[in-house]
């Protein structure tokens, strides 16, 4: 326990460095949801310095601060939240509602304004005191536990958005995000286990769990990718298309639909567009010279498929007819899924065991017995 403090101290310097980075985010790439999960990482940093400072008795010489710094945590979950917010929506504009996620801080800060002005808390009957003191207690873990779950449904819903007009999402899934939430569940854990039940085995523990989280947030959000790398039109675009039926059943006319399914089928399976590693909707869009509204509700309503399963399937018969080629003797698993349009290996394998029940080298495996049987 003697290093504890310490160890937080350093946790909570490597959190300030890495918050400030995100902020000034050397390659300019979601920036404004870079900027509020850096604001999260300084605040959970000023929550870690509460315990070394604390050891120094800066509540005792200084207990102003000391209670700031203690309300600055109530902005911690909004401001990761409002970052998963900006990381997966295609507007880039500020929205004037995520103010009102920062109304729990007004509150309590407005409820302890009193004792920053005279330096004496506020009054209670017992009753009324044990209510404040519960709420107290409870409100920090309660709002902490609520924005976890609210972040974690939107980087689900995210992965499934993205499915709409990218046909490579390693990228962009934000699945570095979605495991540092799951990391987040060790610190939240362990932070509970020092605000209600003190277990000594899991206290030991707390402040390496923190710092490994700073490393693991580090390492993977300062290589991120930008999640949305479109121009404005197009971000207009995507950010119109209507995935529910019911919200507008008739975007294009029969014959229009025609004219663009034609367009569609002679891209795929004369000009293979499909084996572009990089395309999206809106380059698809751009070849139909159609709108992506218009190459979207093609794909779902003639094809009962949304963009990434569309593209990948016509990439995983490209990959079987190489699999089965010369091909196969001359360039690995991951050359044949180059050739195919995928991205990577992982993708590759994955996707084509989705569509065909075999892994890539099992389904030569299987056309090879298949070969010397009819021999």
């Amino acid at each position: 326990m003697m290093n504890f403090p310490n160890i937080m101290g350093i946790t909570s310097g490597a959190a300030f460095l890495l918050g400030f980075l995100l902020i000034a985010h050397p390659r300019k790439i979601n920036a404004a949801a870079n900027k509020y999960l850096g604001l999260f990482i300084i605040t959970l940093g000023l929550a870690m310095l509460e315990i070394p400072l604390f050891y120094q008795n800066f509540h005792i010489k200084h207990p102003k601060i000391f209670e700031l710094i203690g309300l600055v945590r109530f902005l911690t979950a909004p401001l990761l939240y409002i970052s998963i917010l900006y990381f997966t929506s295609l507007e880039k504009k500020f929205d004037r509602k995520i103010l009102w996620h920062f109304l729990p801080f007004v509150i309590f800060l407005v409820f302890r304004f009193p004792f920053f002005i005279t330096g004496k808390n506020i009054e209670f009957s017992y009753e009324a005191g044990r209510i404040v003191f519960f709420i107290l207690r409870t409100a920090l873990p309660l709002q902490a536990v609520i924005y976890w779950y609210l972040s974690f449904r939107k980087l689900q819903h995210h992965l499934k958005n993205i499915h709409q007009f990218s046909s490579a999402t390693e990228q962009i899934d934000l699945f570095w995000l979605k495991n540092f939430l799951l990391v987040l569940i060790l610190i939240v854990a362990a932070w509970i286990n020092l605000i209600f039940f003190n277990l000594d085995s899991l206290i030991e523990f707390t402040p390496f769990i923190y710092l490994l989280s700073i490393f693991f947030l580090a390492y993977f959000s300062l290589q991120q990718k930008e999640v949305f790398d479109f121009n404005t039109t197009e971000l207009n675009e995507l950010s119109d298309i209507k995935i529910d039926k019911k919200e507008n059943p008739k975007r294009v006319s029969e014959n229009r639909l025609n004219e663009l399914d034609k367009k569609l089928q002679l891209l795929m399976n004369l000009e293979k567009l499909y084996l572009e590693n990089d395309l999206s909707l809106p380059k698809l869009a751009q070849s139909m010279d159609a709108s992506c509204n218009e190459t979207s509700f093609v794909i779902n309503e003639l094809y009962g498929d949304n963009f990434y399963n569309f593209i990948n399937k016509f990439r995983v018969e490209e990959a079987k007819i190489l699999l089965l080629s010369g091909k196969y003797n001359q360039l690995n698993i991951l050359g044949i899924a180059y050739e195919s349009g995928f991205n990577s290996k992982t993708t590759f394998n994955t996707t084509f065991k989705k569509h065909t029940g075999f892994s890539p080298t099992d389904f030569v495996k299987k056309n090879t017995i298949l070969e010397k049987n009819e021999i």
